[in-house]
Order: C-alpha cells, then sequence, then structure tokens
C-alpha cells in the first residue's frame, strides 16, 4: 500500500460500512411481514457500528481513520433517530 496501510488495516476500515450497508439493504427489502423486526434489527446494527466508531475516533491513530469512524458517527446518528419517527414506523408496517 502506497500510504503504509497493510489490509488488515483496510478490512478494519472497510468492515463498519459493510454493516452500514447491511442496514440499508434490511430496511429496504424485507417482506411485509417483517413489520418492525427489521426496524429493530436495524436499529441494533446501527447502534453497533455508532458505539465501535465512537471508540475509534477515540483511539484513531491517523487522521484517515479518524475521519473514517466520525463520518460514520456523522451520518449514523441520522440514520437511527429517523428510526424512531412515526413516519419510519408507518413505512415499515405499510402493506405490499
Amino acid at each position: 500500500m502506497s500510504d503504509g496501510m497493510s489490509s488488515y488495516g483496510l478490512g478494519e476500515l472497510m468492515a463498519p460500512w459493510l454493516l452500514v450497508w447491511l442496514c440499508a439493504l434490511l430496511a429496504l427489502t424485507y417482506e411485509g411481514s417483517a413489520k418492525g423486526g427489521i426496524r429493530l434489527t436495524t436499529i441494533v446494527v446501527m447502534v453497533f457500528v455508532l458505539l465501535g466508531s465512537a471508540g475509534e475516533v477515540a483511539d484513531a491513530p491517523a487522521p484517515g481513520e479518524f475521519l473514517d469512524a466520525a463520518l460514520r458517527i456523522a451520518l449514523g446518528l441520522p440514520v437511527v433517530v429517523c428510526l424512531f419517527l412515526p413516519e419510519a414506523t408507518d413505512w415499515f408496517e405499510r402493506e405490499r
């Protein structure tokens, strides 16, 4: 790697983003019978991503890793807040 980051380091940076994409897929593609379970699962996974990112912000050895974790927090907090809104409940409980 040109900046000295190992493939292990790149994997550590990519893993939380994979969870974020998993949350997006859960929220957008589900069967109507799942109702609130998918919403709750999405909230739980996003909270784990946020908690892990908060720890990374505190221990970030490089500016790039700090920025990556801070970006996950800045984008993840509004998602969790929006998932608690009544409109989100209505969207997840809609009939297909």
